[in-house]
């Protein structure tokens, strides 16, 4: 990872700029995934909980809803009382939507239709956590609207984390995107394998289709990686999934962060 110590003053000043939104039609989006014991060495799992992550094509865009989960996690419960859900629709546009939850019932399905789905959030709750008290009761996650197909998962594990783990993204319309820096981690000194990917023009219906390519590949990860970049990676174009896949023995648990900078075209 590129930290500010490691940085020239000016390209600090710059990057703080940005987050601060001082750049005009530029801005900072922080991904980060992780998998709590990855169940394959041999085939590539993606880096978020759960190993879901859905690229549907645009004839299967779909509405999505909160799945049925705990008593406590509803409208007027003492857990999650509303989710936001924020991906591309079928025309690669930015979309967020916002879902009361409802307990032990499946919530009501969004009226927006999804091809992507790489973030969901706790965004009201009937508990003002602490320390010892989360903001919801148990996993929350987020299926198909008319249900069987999970999509992204809001993990209750250890302490309710309020907040999705996918370390991937989609650059929506009207946008083109490079990556700073990241930082690859592993646990119990167990080596994992990672592949950086993107796939280009995901709006295609019909072959011949863009392929889905290897960016990075780095192989017997152990403990941490995190080098540091001068020149960023990209530009990745509008309309392009960018990401990790990670596999390895012994069920190691695996975390990704990574910085995307958006800029309008």
């Amino acid at each position: 990872m590129v930290f500010k110590s490691d940085l020239p003053t000016p390209l600090k000043d710059y990057y703080y700029e940005i987050a601060a939104g001082g750049v005009p039609g530029v801005s900072v989006v922080h991904k980060f995934g992780a998998v709590i014991g990855i169940t394959s060495s041999s085939v590539y799992k993606p880096v978020a909980l759960g190993e879901d992550y859905n690229t549907p094509q645009v004839s299967g865009a779909t509405a999505l809803r909160v799945k049925a989960g705990n008593t406590n996690d509803t409208a007027a419960g003492s857990g999650a009382q509303e989710v936001t859900l924020q991906g591309l629709d079928e025309t690669g546009a930015l979309v967020e939507e916002a879902l009361a939850t409802a307990g032990t019932s499946a919530s009501s399905a969004t009226s927006a239709t999804f091809i992507r789905l790489f973030r969901a959030w706790v965004s009201a709750s009937g508990t003002y956590a602490s320390v010892t008290a989360g903001s919801h009761a148990a996993d929350i996650v987020i299926e198909n609207g008319s249900g069987g197909t999970d999509w992204i998962t809001i993990d209750a594990t250890g302490f309710p984390k309020g907040q999705s783990q996918v370390a991937i993204y989609t650059v929506p319309l009207g946008k083109r995107a490079f990556v700073s820096d990241y930082k690859l981690t592993t646990g119990g000194n167990k080596s994992v394998d990672f592949i950086f990917f993107q796939r280009q023009n995901i709006l295609e219906t019909s072959a011949p289709y863009t392929a889905m390519r290897s960016i990075l590949e780095l192989t017997q990860v152990d403990t941490e990686f995190s080098p540091k970049y001068g020149v960023p990676l990209g530009p990745f174009p509008a309309l392009t999934d960018i990401g990790w896949m990670a596999k390895g023995a012994n069920t190691p648990d695996v975390t990704v962060d990574f910085e995307i900078i958006l800029e309008d075209t």
